[in-house]
């Protein structure tokens, strides 16, 4: 039996399902926070933030889940308006930065961080969080 622990965060709304024997999910999507000044998606899975200390400048993000969902290997892909601009595949918590050339060529389109945490073989969290930039 597998066990997947999903949760997708936009704006203020964080939904979670346990799936056990197939994949089922749930998102709720409310309006869209901006990333500036700062975004933390609310979970009780860790800690997962954007910022952006203003309009065109560089944006920071990490995903760092607590000790329940930590994992052996972690993966990030980061979207902006839709358009992959960076990935991480690694055995650490992932975190990064877009550059203010990039936060600005896309000022005011939505950035999307999502990707996956494994334990061994099994899929401990999916996570997904989203801002729009500024």
């Amino acid at each position: 039996m597998t066990s997947m622990r999903r949760f997708t965060v936009a704006g203020t709304a964080c939904a979670a399902v346990l799936a056990l024997g197939g994949c089922a999910t749930v998102e709720v999507a409310p309006p869209v926070e901006n990333c500036s000044p700062s975004f933390v998606a609310p979970s009780k899975y860790g800690r997962f933030t954007i910022q952006q200390s203003g309009k065109n400048k560089a944006i920071q993000w990490g995903a760092y889940p607590n000790k329940s969902y930590s994992g052996t290997h972690y993966t990030a892909v980061v979207r902006a308006d839709g358009r992959k601009i960076d990935s991480k595949s690694q055995n650490y918590a992932p975190h990064g930065s877009v550059s203010a050339n990039r936060a600005k060529k896309y000022s005011g389109k939505i950035l999307e961080i999502s990707g996956q945490v494994t334990k061994g073989k099994k899929v401990a969290l999916v996570y997904s969080m989203r801002c729009k930039i500024a």
